[in-house]
């Protein structure tokens, strides 16, 4: 594998696709679990910050893959 590679980045890509929409699933669950009262705000807070922080970090790097896929693809 290439550090271009395009069939590479697609697979990560996808990787990544799936852990987004594992952690917007989190993130909706920790939800559910504070308006039932079954975690304090704090708590939630914390979670909720920690889970959005991992989302930021995956939909950047969504970004730059698909930002190196689409200069492969023109060259």
């Amino acid at each position: 594998m290439g550090i271009a590679d395009p069939s590479a980045i697609k697979s990560t890509i996808e990787e990544l696709t799936r852990e987004k929409d594992r952690l917007v699933d989190e993130l909706l669950s920790l939800k559910g679990k504070y308006e039932k009262g079954e975690i304090s705000k704090e708590e939630y807070e914390e979670k909720r910050r920690k889970i959005e922080r991992k989302i930021v970090e995956v939909m950047d790097r969504l970004v730059q893959l698909g930002f190196i896929l689409g200069n492969v693809k023109a060259n």
